[in-house]
């Protein structure tokens, strides 16, 4: 197998394919097998090495065949591979849930006046709206994602963070719901016309139902989208534009 690396253009074929599927069955590639090794495949390389116990100055964007063979189980990691792999499992939580212990942590933060749109996280991003993507943004800033930037404007707009996704743009995937894990973003579409309304982070995984909990800002029981406070709420599938997973 060549070593599959970030290129422009970026590498395409059925070896890329091969490693996808490779990443998929480890956990850490959740994407369209497309055969392109674009920024999310190469992320995927990366945080597999990390999980496998890689020294973290190998833990880099390529794929080759030692990692495919690590992730085939052809070859297993040796003694100090495992001992680093065991050390991360405790030390090395996932950002998706670092964001969902943020979320949960403001649980009944409310605007300030009411009917307002002033609260910590629009003060915080610095812009005064429509605050349930600030929210999501503030979270997945303090779990340490480099994707969620204010400076950049990225993002306070819930249809542009589905178009990012969609596009795997800025760390950003879509997650199939069979696949959603608690952490997760949902993208809510209440009149199903194709536009996101709001957003929030999951906190279970939908059931046999489609049924699940989630966090979200900006909401209330008589306003989803507008309510004015972070709050737990149950939500079905067939509310949800898209799922998004957070990569970096």
């Amino acid at each position: 197998m060549r070593i599959l690396k970030l290129t422009s253009p970026y590498m395409r074929g059925e070896d890329v394919k091969k490693a996808q599927k490779a990443l998929q069955a480890y956990g850490t590639w959740v994407g369209k097998v497309d055969g392109i090794f674009g920024p999310q495949t190469a992320a995927a390389a990366k945080q597999a090495k990390w999980m496998l116990g890689y020294p973290e100055r190998q833990c880099t964007q390529t794929y080759g065949q030692a990692l495919h063979d690590y992730l085939t189980r052809k070859k297993k990691p040796n003694r100090l591979m495992r001992r680093r792999s065991e050390k991360r499992k405790v030390s090395n939580k996932p950002m998706r849930e670092k964001a969902l212990d943020e979320a949960i942590r403001w649980i009944g933060v409310k605007e300030d006046p009411p009917y307002s749109n002033k609260v910590m996280f629009s003060d915080w991003y610095g812009l005064r709206g429509p605050w349930c993507a600030m929210f999501v943004t503030w979270c997945y800033t303090k779990a340490g994602s480099k994707s969620f930037d204010p400076k950049k404007a990225r993002w306070a707009y819930c249809p542009f963070m589905v178009n990012d996704a969609r596009a795997q743009r800025n760390g950003l995937i879509v997650v199939p719901i069979n696949k959603v894990q608690p952490g997760d973003i949902a993208m809510f579409d209440w009149q199903r016309d194709g536009i996101s309304d709001h957003v929030g982070i999951v906190e279970t995984k939908p059931n046999s139902k489609g049924d699940f909990k989630c966090i979200e800002g900006n909401t209330s029981q008589g306003n989803d989208s507008d309510g004015g406070e972070v709050m737990r709420r149950t939500r079905n599938k067939r509310q949800v534009q898209i799922f998004i997973r957070v990569v970096r």
